[in-house]
């Protein structure tokens, strides 16, 4: 018998995988997708077909907390993620200087190519490809269903005492569940209204990329643009508009998509070095969603978690979802063992976990993306949105501008960017809060100065 099956493969589902086989577990991870393809990164990168996690084009980073449970976990994949090439920087935000705390770059499929294989060879895990979880097998005796095992799409069933929801998210969680008459999840939704496009490029010889800096987004009024660098020499851009702005389409052209990043003096540093070697990848329907599989009476199921981007998810534009995953991945495997003897206390208990140390950044990312999409909104109307009212808004916009040439703030900053420490934590320095006070005291306004490209400059020229 598999003491754990993990629905899902993806990045999440492999570090779950690896550090509870690490403490003595047998794992089976179930994965939809086909094993990589090929022995070089740009084979992984551009021939690995992943239709299962259509993100996985889009920009990555591993954040400082990422790199952070890695090192505790499994320091030979950091050791193997460099060795082929990923890089790894310090973990810093303009003036800050975190003692000891890194993050790495890669293309997505590169480095879950590498993860993918360090676990293929790891003694307690099977991965299973090609097949995926459709249903649950559970015992209907108490009062709410527990779990004993799944059924894949093979017709092969498997048995377990813990299943591991680890599908992202496309989670088909809610199914299975309402398939074996749980009661549903708790869902909380926010639609981003965002569209991202992202091309991959590689720095001409004899050039340097600049730094990567995080966080890496800049702000327009009507788009937003991000430059992470990746690995083996190569970076990726991004642009975001809003999915009712008409004039997005245009960025999927690579002549409009080259003139718009060459026009922003951000993105033109970046675009000066490198050459494409990549499509332009879009991606739409973005939303950051946080599910529970406990509702007001309780436990909904036994011996059944979600994980990762199945339990919480948020915009890509920060880089969190794998750093969140690896470190939900990182407490499950330290409490899996207290799963089995009683599978509905163990579901309330990661719950409480998760509500406690990752629902904060859930909570933050939808009021940042609230205001994103309202000043993109004001942007295609030609509009400035007004300087925010709210106070922890306006305070957090003086602290990324303190971090530039403050220490002090910058060190809080950076911890809080590279999800080392809650908002709470890092701003609870009194020191911190003074200088970021002080900041806004004589720059009430935190003016942001005027686009480049301006809207109608941006029409014009992909228009031409």
């Amino acid at each position: 018998m598999t003491d754990i099956i993990v629905a899902g493969g993806g990045f999440t589902g492999l570090a779950a995988a690896l550090f509870l086989a690490r403490r003595g577990h047998t794992v089976t991870v179930v994965e939809r997708d086909g094993s990589p393809t090929g022995s070089s990164p740009d084979d992984n990168a551009q021939h690995w077909a992943r239709p299962g996690a259509p993100q996985s084009h889009q920009s990555h980073l591993l954040l400082g907390r990422a790199r952070r449970v890695l090192a505790e976990e499994s320091p030979d994949v950091i050791d193997e993620f460099i060795a082929r090439g990923i890089r790894q920087a310090p973990a810093v935000v303009g003036a800050s200087c975190l003692d000891g705390e890194y993050f790495l770059m890669s293309r997505r499929l590169v480095a879950e190519a590498i993860l993918r294989r360090i676990v293929e060879r790891e003694p307690g895990v099977t991965i299973l490809s090609r097949d995926a979880v459709v249903a649950l097998a559970v015992n209907t005796l108490g009062d709410i269903p527990i779990a004993t095992g799944v059924r894949l799409a093979s017709g092969t069933v498997l048995t377990a005492p813990l299943i591991v929801d680890a599908g992202g998210r496309r989670s088909a969680l809610p199914s299975w569940l309402a398939e074996v008459d749980a009661r549903p999840p708790i869902d909380q939704t926010q639609e981003c209204g965002f569209f991202y496009t992202t091309r991959y490029y590689r720095v001409r010889s004899g050039c340097t990329a600049p730094i990567t800096r995080v966080p890496a987004a800049f702000a327009l009024d009507y788009a937003t643009v991000i430059a992470f660098g990746a690995d083996n020499g190569t970076f990726s851009i991004t642009a975001t508009l809003s999915t009712r702005d008409p004039f997005r389409s245009r960025l999927r052209d690579p002549d409009c998509h080259t003139k718009f990043l060459k026009a922003v003096p951000m993105t033109a540093a970046w675009m000066a070095v490198g050459e494409p070697i990549s499509d332009i990848s879009t991606m739409s329907r973005i939303e950051n969603r946080r599910r529970s599989l406990v509702d007001d009476d309780g436990p909904i199921v036994g011996g059944v978690v979600a994980l990762g981007d199945a339990a919480l998810h948020t915009n890509p534009t920060l880089g969190r979802g794998i750093s969140l995953g690896f470190w939900h991945a990182q407490h499950l495997a330290e409490v899996a063992g207290t799963a089995f003897d009683n599978p509905t206390g163990f579901v309330q208990d990661f719950h409480n976990w998760t509500a406690e140390n990752l629902a904060i950044w859930f909570d933050t990312q939808v009021a940042t993306d609230a205001a994103g999409l309202a000043r993109l909104e004001a942007g295609l109307r030609g509009e400035r949105p007004p300087p925010s009212t709210d106070a922890m808004s306006r305070f957090q916009a003086a602290a990324f501008v303190c971090a530039q040439h403050d220490t002090v703030v910058g060190n809080a900053v950076a911890s809080m960017v590279h999800l080392l420490k809650n908002p709470m934590e890092a701003f609870g320095d009194q020191a911190v809060v003074d200088r970021i006070q002080q900041y806004l005291a004589t720059n009430p306004n935190l003016d942001r100065k005027p686009d480049v490209p301006n809207r109608q400059e941006f029409e014009k020229l992909i228009s031409t």
